[in-house]
């Protein structure tokens, strides 16, 4: 099952750099509350705030720009799950301007399961986890 999320904001002045456009580092700011709104949805936001003695960092991030908005744009940003048998969460993220739903940036964020106590990374899906895959069924098409 594809499990995936809207999330819509505008571009705020605050948001603009020196050239007008939106500035690059806060795209990442922009993947978190769609994230949030996407683990909101799918009753997931235990995992964020971490079960038990595991967290959930981000570990990687990827961002493809292939345009810019500007101040006053809306977007929408489409998460969805990609589904993972290993100790990680991944997700990709699509920036539309809303105006002509045009693509303006693609991205992926992988979370990796982590102890802070021992500082070890989990090399196994925790159970919560699995029982979490199994109930959105995210390996059936």
């Amino acid at each position: 099952m594809k499990l995936a999320a809207t999330y819509e904001r505008r571009i705020p002045f605050r948001d603009i750099d020196s050239l007008g456009v939106l500035w690059h580092g806060n795209y990442v700011a922009y993947m978190e509350e769609a994230r949030e709104s996407f683990l909101a949805k799918y009753e997931m936001t235990k995992i964020q705030l971490g079960v038990g003695d595991l967290i959930l960092p981000v570990t990687h991030v990827d961002i493809r720009y292939k345009g810019a908005f500007v101040y006053g744009d809306e977007m929408v940003i489409e998460v969805e799950y990609l589904p993972c048998k290993r100790a990680r969460v991944d997700l990709s993220y699509r920036f539309y301007r809303k105006s002509d739903h045009f693509l303006m940036t693609e991205a992926i964020t992988s979370h990796h399961f982590f102890n802070p106590k021992t500082r070890e990374v989990a090399v196994n899906r925790p159970d919560f986890y699995k029982e979490w895959q199994e109930k959105w069924k995210v390996f059936e098409q």
